[in-house]
């Protein structure tokens, strides 16, 4: 009850700076889900209130994976036609974690956050447990009515470890599953969409690796053509001594000089040549393998761990 009363203050007050209007009564800019148009009771497609815990994940799984996972549930609820859906780092966005734990007394525990849903005012809960023994896991997707404390669907399915791209091919038959009476809105698809999927795995090399690659090519090849001319400018020096040689007597110091000079920097120009050519070659293949997108920056996402608590799940550059 207390908590519940204190939500109430913290989030339902008016702004003091907005005094309420005569023809609207109090205003309410800072609730965070206003109530969508409900339909009569009883009626096939009432619109539902739905918040979403994060996933409770048991075992080793991928961090990665599982925050793309995290992230996916509530844009898939939002698809639903007449469903208004929350999720456990918005509610945490707008309570303020701290602030949350120290007028509360309130943990990062599921329960906690499950009753702070509830003073809410939402209509259902989904919470998510993920099991991963061996190279296999456990899927199971509750939705649970908030008022009743009863599970009205659920879910539960065994796969295979891959790519992580199996958790993502989960979310959208799940949802359609415990949510059987709700069709997509108009102009929506089911599931993950491609991106999303793209930055599951993205491939492991930085641009900058890339750059640095191309950048030591165009020197390469720079510095031969630099070489090329002086090369050109040697040969021209040894043409020289040759034609003096013809008209009269050259010393033979001076002629074995002039083509040692052309000869060296023929070399240069050649291992330059190369280098760039390699590099080239390099940096091309590096192209199919460079993370264009940034897709491999951190990614931080809480998610619920077995046995009550909290973690956060972090997918970056390893």
């Amino acid at each position: 009850m207390t908590l519940a009363i204190v939500l109430a203050v913290l989030l339902l007050a008016p702004p003091a700076s907005a005094p309420p209007s005569p023809a609207t009564g109090p205003q309410r800019a800072d609730v965070p889900l206003p109530p969508p148009p409900r339909l009569p009771a009883g009626a096939k497609g009432g619109a539902l209130r739905v918040a979403v815990l994060d996933p409770r994940a048991v075992g080793d799984v991928p961090p990665r994976p599982l925050a793309a996972f995290t992230q996916s549930l509530v844009p898939e609820l939002r698809k639903l036609e007449g469903v208004s859906a929350i999720g456990m780092a918005e509610i945490r966005d707008m309570l303020g974690f701290e602030r949350q734990r120290q007028m509360l007394g309130c943990s990062a525990e599921e329960s906690c956050l499950a009753e702070i849903a509830g003073a809410l005012g939402v209509d259902e809960l989904v919470t998510t447990d993920l099991v991963l023994v061996g190279s296999s896991y456990t899927f199971t997707m509750k939705r649970i009515d908030m008022r009743r404390a009863k599970v009205l669907q659920s879910e539960s399915r065994r796969f295979d470890r891959r790519d992580g791209e199996e958790l993502l091919a989960m979310v959208g038959p799940a949802v359609a599953s415990i949510f059987p009476g709700r069709p997509l809105k108009e102009g929506r698809t089911r599931g993950v969409d491609r991106e999303a999927i793209r930055r599951l795995n993205p491939p492991p090399l930085p641009r900058w690796a890339f750059l640095g690659t191309a950048a030591a090519a165009a020197v390469a090849l720079g510095g031969a053509g630099v070489s090329q001319l002086m090369v050109a400018d040697s040969r021209r020096q040894y043409d020289g001594v040759v034609q003096r040689a013809q008209q009269g007597p050259v010393s033979a110091s001076d002629l074995t000089s002039a083509a040692s000079l052309v000869r060296s920097r023929e070399r240069t120009r050649n291992a330059l040549l190369a280098a760039g050519a390699g590099l080239g070659l390099a940096a091309g293949v590096e192209a199919f393998f460079t993370d264009w997108h940034g897709d491999r920056a951190t990614l931080v996402m809480p998610v619920a761990l077995a046995g009550g608590g909290a973690g956060v799940a972090v997918a970056g550059r390893f």
